[in-house]
């Protein structure tokens, strides 16, 4: 036996390292591992072990322990029937001591206890929360007769109370963790859904615009339909991120929405303009992106309409990080200019209406072609791992 002082400084010291650990770890096997091997040391046995309530209210499984053979500590279960100190614990609450289970009368052992050389053991409860059943027991096993002092099950009631609260801890950290992966999986389906209904809806747009006789109302469905296209390249792209993230590359949802609103429009628009694109990686949230798709969307509209006169063109597209804490945007084409009636039309203030909800300036110029400057403040993000740039590239849309 050890001296009295010496035990309690040990057992003041286990308490205090478990404390710290459990509220380190989020492994329960490592906690219910470590609490084991620290109360074991601390009251002298080196044999000590954690047994867990199964859902079937009645069986306990050895879930962690030091000190046993192989085929203990993970595998053995023992029915907590009612002769034995486990059930008794369980029922009243209150520890249990068989000082000598050689001459103790009111329990029964189950083999691997006597297999292991166990002749005293000590039995405490871990408490569940509130509306929970019990996690199980904490046991303390000594492989010679030992009366347990009044001392030392204080200490492992108290032992036992940190264990409850770590493992309660977990328990509500995984059951967050599985309503937040739960959240997302819908959010990702809501995503989905929205992405095939906006497919949808550009399928009829489509043969809306096919249908019409009249110039005007296939201007209008177009218009419409670039909108649509991109919302819908949006959605696809926040449905297709890893890890329910709502972090994209801008450049490349533009530049895919350029050369999508190029098909939209037609093989023979798409056959006579060149797209030339620059593009630095730049990371932004999907709520940022979408006001700079619907300025990409009507600029493109827009000069697609007026810039090349049915002929002809290129169409350029340059994201890049100006590298004094900007991100510059720049849409141009070669096209006919900005004449003076385009400057103040609704197009226009649309863009800049957008642009201001984007927390971008806007700058225009329509002296050779049409060009227009958004600079923003560059997003925080975490830095690429190598940055993907396509510099001065024709891109060749897909014709789908």
């Amino acid at each position: 036996m050890i001296g009295t002082e010496s035990a309690a400084f040990n057992q003041q010291a286990a308490l205090a390292q478990f404390g710290e650990f459990a509220l380190r770890s989020d492994d329960l096997d490592a906690i219910l591992q470590h609490a084991c091997r620290l109360v074991g040391n601390a009251l002298g046995t080196h044999l000590a072990k954690v047994m867990e309530l199964q859902s079937d209210g009645t069986t306990m499984l050895v879930r962690a322990g030091v000190g046993w053979k192989s085929d203990v500590v993970g595998i053995a279960k023992v029915r907590a029937g009612e002769r034995t100190a486990e059930h008794y614990a369980l029922q009243t609450v209150e520890p249990v001591v068989s000082p000598n289970i050689a001459t103790e009368s009111r329990f029964d052992y189950p083999d691997f206890i006597r297999d292991n050389g166990v002749q005293a053991l000590a039995t405490v409860i871990i408490m569940g929360s509130h509306g929970h059943q019990p996690y199980g027991v904490l046991q303390v096993d000594s492989r010679e007769p030992r009366a347990f002092t009044h001392d030392d099950m204080q200490f492992l009631r108290n032992y036992a109370n940190l264990l409850a609260a770590a493992v309660e801890r977990l328990r509500i950290v995984a059951e967050l963790r599985e309503r937040a992966d739960e959240k997302a999986r819908l959010l990702q389906e809501l995503q989905h859904r929205v992405k095939n209904n906006l497919q949808t809806v550009m399928t009829l747009v489509g043969r809306a615009m096919r249908r019409a006789k009249n110039p005007e109302v296939v201007s209008v469905l177009r218009s419409v339909g670039d909108g649509i296209e991109a919302l819908r390249l949006i959605h696809e792209k926040i449905y297709s991120l890893e890890g329910g993230g709502d972090r994209m590359c801008l450049g490349t949802y533009l530049a895919e929405l350029v050369a999508s609103l190029l098909n939209f429009h037609g093989k023979e628009v798409s056959a006579q303009v060149r797209l030339v694109t620059d593009i630095q990686r730049i990371e932004v949230a999907a709520d940022t992106a979408v006001p700079f798709g619907l300025i990409t969307s009507e600029f493109i509209t827009n000069s697609l309409k007026y810039a090349f006169g049915g002929g002809a063109g290129t169409m350029g597209l340059k994201v890049e990080n100006t590298g004094t804490g900007q991100v510059r945007i720049t849409l141009w084409d070669d096209g006919q200019g900005l004449p003076a009636e385009r400057s103040t039309g609704t197009g226009i203030r649309l863009i800049d209406g957008l642009a201001r909800q984007a927390g971008a300036t806007p700058t225009w110029s329509g002296d050779k072609g049409t060009c227009l400057v958004l600079i923003m403040p560059t997003p925080h993000s975490p830095p690429a791992a190598a940055p993907a740039v396509a510099k001065d590239a024709a891109f060749v849309p897909r014709l789908v």
